[in-house]
């Protein structure tokens, strides 16, 4: 949910509690291969991706198999389901695989920035409960709990596994490790509730994260409108990449902000690090080749940052007074002097919920185009910052 959270997933930071919630409902019972197994099950099938590499959905003729994959650890472990209709006939080599039958009427969502996939799918009425409504930026979807007519049921510990009940809810979608169980987990499993753990946040790039409305369609018969929105994305993606010269100079990028004496940036190969570069810019710390995050000392951050020319995602401050407010030391810093910090913050409603943890998942070409304005506004001379505002 939280782009900070997400580029740092090895520990939790910034008071962002969420980080836990993510992980409580990490796995299924399903059976379990590693990735490259799990694909060499399925030969005739068609896979549907491109560039995500956490999961794989192939494509039969009345039924598809879908395969989610934990990649960050070199132990990758796979959860594999068949998502099949009504009266399709499924091969016998994957009797063991968990069954859902599509389209998916009635799901819980348990991640508000999976909003996105199922509005561009034309699939809001599709999800029968959230988690909680006060991070949900889409106005139709938190009038929708105001109103009761979508209910909320809580996360980990505090998940309503009654109210699911209640509601007939027949699959749950939350965010976290493929391979993670846990109790509030295999309690749903035990009662029949087929939950999709997405990982979408240990893509390598906007792309991949992006690709995971693919996921949502197949969940929910929309698989033509998807493609076509993808498709898309893709296009002006690749458009605005191409603005960037090879030879442009590129200013260095410092990210997010210390907690505790320590500081988590993103990976080198994560997609913060590749969207930067995409858009011409040098992030820091692009040599690692972690797809995660790194936790670093205060000092050893503080020592580059002092050189940076651009500071992005400093947490949720709103004015650069707020930065240096948590540490003295940040006033030393180039982007502080020059006033060149941006924040992820222009879309903001009702103080929590922002819209680039919940739309931006499926418009990486804007994010793209934002932070080319930001590192090289003479590229895109009429874009204006659609998620990200300069601090001052």
């Amino acid at each position: 949910m939280l782009f900070n959270i997400l580029s740092v997933f090895k520990k939790p930071l910034h008071g962002y509690s969420m980080v836990l919630i993510l992980f409580l409902i990490g796995g299924c019972q399903s059976k379990r291969n590693t990735s490259d197994q799990a694909k060499h099950d399925s030969p005739q099938g068609k896979s549907m991706v491109k560039y995500a590499i956490g999961f794989d959905l192939l494509n039969f003729e009345s039924y598809k198999v879908l395969h989610l994959f934990q990649h960050s650890s070199d132990a990758t472990d796979t959860l594999s389901y068949v998502l099949y209709d009504q009266d399709a006939k499924v091969d016998n080599q994957f009797s063991g695989l968990e069954k859902i039958q599509i389209p998916q009427q009635d799901v819980a969502m348990l991640h508000s920035s999976y909003i996105s996939f199922f509005d561009l799918c034309q699939s809001i009425d599709h999800i029968k409960a959230i988690s909680e409504a006060k991070y949900i930026y889409n106005d139709n979807v938190y009038n929708a709990v105001k109103n009761h007519e979508l209910s909320e049921v809580g996360y980990g510990e505090t998940l309503d596994k009654e109210k699911l009940l209640e509601l007939g809810v027949s699959s749950v979608v939350t965010v976290g490790f493929p391979n993670a169980p846990n109790k509030s987990q295999e309690m749903l499993s035990e009662l029949g509730i087929p939950v999709l753990v997405f990982s979408d946040w240990q893509e390598s790039t906007l792309l991949g994260r992006a690709e995971w409305i693919k996921v949502v369609a197949a969940l929910t018969g929309s698989d033509a409108l998807a493609n076509s929105e993808f498709q898309q994305m893709e296009s002006e993606y690749n458009r605005l990449k191409a603005l960037i010269p090879k030879d442009i100079p590129k200013p260095k990028i410092v990210c997010n902000l210390p907690y505790k004496g320590s500081w988590y940036v993103p990976g080198g190969n994560s997609y913060v690090s590749n969207v930067i570069a995409d858009a011409g810019g040098n992030y820091l710390w692009s040599d690692d080749g972690s797809k995660g995050g790194l936790q670093l000392d205060f000092e050893a951050v503080y020592a580059k940052g002092l050189q940076a020319d651009f500071w992005t995602n400093p947490g949720f401050s709103h004015e650069i007074k707020g930065i240096i407010a948590t540490d003295e030391r940040l006033k030393d810093f180039l982007p502080i002097i020059n006033s060149k910090v941006f924040n992820n913050i222009n879309r903001v409603s009702r103080g929590m919920a922002n819209d680039y943890w919940e739309s931006a998942i499926t418009h990486p070409q804007i994010i793209l185009a934002d932070m080319i304005k930001i590192f090289h506004p003479e590229l895109l001379p009429e874009h204006e910052l659609f998620y990200y505002k300069q601090l001052r």
